[in-house]
């Protein structure tokens, strides 16, 4: 009879344990290469055209020669929703040194609520409509939020799996500059 709660709290911790390890696998996972890379001088940021909230297709050809952070998010994810905040406050101190960050939102059900989550948020930047296409181009996006880095050249530099503090973005955004 004494056995039975011992298996069970036994079964618990090794449960918690697994979990707990494939947590801090998933947080440190690096994305596979996107398509489009190049076997030398690194990865060139495959292109993409997509509608923003009002309807208006924005090919990333627009983003050409400019230091561009493109972040994949969605609403209802935590960890989306804590790095805005930091997001807005370093676009706003680098835009008029030619820095863009694109938000490229893989909400589905929720994106009606769009448009007033930006305003809530007080979002500046560019946000896009995401698709599947385009997060299997940069590599097959399973995580959010994840947050590519593109040098003037094209070329991603960095990719960031995981929420971003303000500290640690605005670190990446001037190695872009």
């Amino acid at each position: 009879m004494k056995k039975a709660p011992l298996l069970i709290a036994f079964a618990l911790v090794l449960c918690f344990a697994v979990a707990f390890l494939l947590y801090r696998s998933w947080r440190t996972a690096v994305p596979a290469a996107p398509r489009g890379a190049e076997a030398s001088g690194g990865l060139t940021a495959p292109p993409f055209s997509l509608p923003d909230v009002s309807g208006n297709h924005v090919a990333s050809s627009r983003f050409a020669g400019k230091p561009t952070a493109i972040n994949f998010f969605a609403t209802w994810c935590p960890p989306c929703r804590e790095e805005i905040p930091g997001f807005v406050e370093v676009y706003n101190k680098y835009r008029e040194r030619g820095f863009e960050l694109v938000g490229i939102s893989l909400d589905t059900d929720t994106r009606g609520d769009l448009p007033q989550f930006l305003m809530q948020n007080r979002i500046g930047y560019r946000i896009l409509l995401g698709d599947i296409a385009t997060a299997r181009a940069y590599g097959g996006v399973t995580s959010i939020p994840t947050t590519f880095f593109v040098g003037k050249d094209g070329r991603i530099k960095n990719v960031h799996v995981g929420y971003m503090d303000r500290e640690a973005f605005d670190r990446e955004v001037q190695k872009l500059l």
